[in-house]
């Protein structure tokens, strides 16, 4: 796919969140921000690992780090969610380069990387859990703002439709522009072979920390939406479950491709909101077993993902 014909799949895209989020009411608009940021996640996600090989289990880091950075400075400082957003992409972007550089400094890659990534977020969930400045394992609460909007807060869940849908933008945007362009080139050459890339001139160090350090700032954008919008953050949101649910959808929809992680998302998250509502209470956690069941279908069955069985269904 070109790189006209993503943008106005995006602006596409765009319009049906829109009708959605003016029709379809609060439950629907409420399952829409989630669906959203987590399409978000995914999508800068696959950004380091699909596009450039920079696997990481522990995207849990830079998602709180942005949820807890923009809290803090709210709560401490009154200074307004938006630069607090900012402020924790910087954070998750430092986050990801220093995690990138010490992967490829002590020569740790591959799956030995993913789970030092892991390590690294189980570690500071840990600190978070029991530093009592950061509310300790009680976690924290956003006090609602009297002049909502200026503080990234919003009576209408619409309106929390259209940040959530402004995140995915940004997340897609950036990995358009990567992967139609010669950013795009030098990660894929690294994440095939990153010693022909390395003869060829690319330097894998710098491809690796700038994909993790994007990855890092959008994924830490996304925890600031969603810290926002539930008005509540706990240590968990350093924990896997978020990059389990990223990773899942990602691999469904296609790893390596612009629009898998999206669609792959679109796909499951609603079919996971639906049993959690429908069953959550008898019983618990059958979403994950429905993924997990949906993850081995599609690795027996297509496991290049459902954007790689359209491609294979067209030829």
């Amino acid at each position: 796919m070109t790189r006209a014909r993503d943008l106005v799949l995006l602006g596409g895209s765009g319009l049906v969140c829109a009708a959605v989020a003016l029709r379809g009411g609060a439950y629907w608009n409420d399952v829409l921000v989630l669906l959203l940021v987590y399409a978000g996640v995914a999508t800068a996600w696959n950004l380091a690992a699909g596009l450039s090989g920079t696997s990481s289990f522990g995207h849990g880091l830079f998602f709180g780090a942005g949820a807890y950075t923009a809290t803090m400075l709210y709560g401490s400082a009154g200074v307004s969610p938006w630069l607090g957003l900012l402020v924790g992409a910087a954070v998750g972007g430092a986050l990801g380069a220093g995690a990138a550089w010490l992967g490829t400094r002590y020569q740790i890659g591959g799956l030995s990387f993913a789970v030092l990534t892991l390590a690294l977020a189980e570690i500071a969930q840990l600190f978070v859990g029991s530093f009592e400045p950061l509310g300790a394992s009680r976690g924290l609460t956003i006090a609602p703002a009297a002049n909502g909007p200026a503080n990234l807060q919003f009576a209408s869940t619409a309106a929390f439709v259209a940040t959530a849908f402004a995140f995915f933008a940004a997340c897609m945007l950036a990995t358009i522009a990567i992967a139609h362009g010669a950013t795009g080139l030098r990660y894929r050459s690294v994440r095939e072979n990153p010693a022909a890339a390395a003869a060829m001139g690319i330097e894998p160090l710098r491809v690796r920390v700038s994909a993790l350090a994007i990855s890092g700032a959008l994924t830490a954008i996304g925890g600031v939406v969603y810290a926002q919008y539930l008005l509540f953050v706990n240590p968990s949101i350093f924990g896997p479950g978020v990059t389990i649910n990223v990773i899942l959808f990602t691999l469904i929809g296609g790893i390596g491709t612009v629009w898998g992680p999206a669609l792959g998302t679109l796909v499951v998250y609603p079919i996971g909101a639906w049993l959690r509502g429908t069953f959550g209470g008898s019983l618990p956690g059958v979403d994950s077993l429905v993924y997990g069941v949906l993850v081995v279908a599609c690795i027996l069955g297509f496991p290049r993902g459902i954007v790689g069985l359209f491609r294979a269904l067209r030829r």
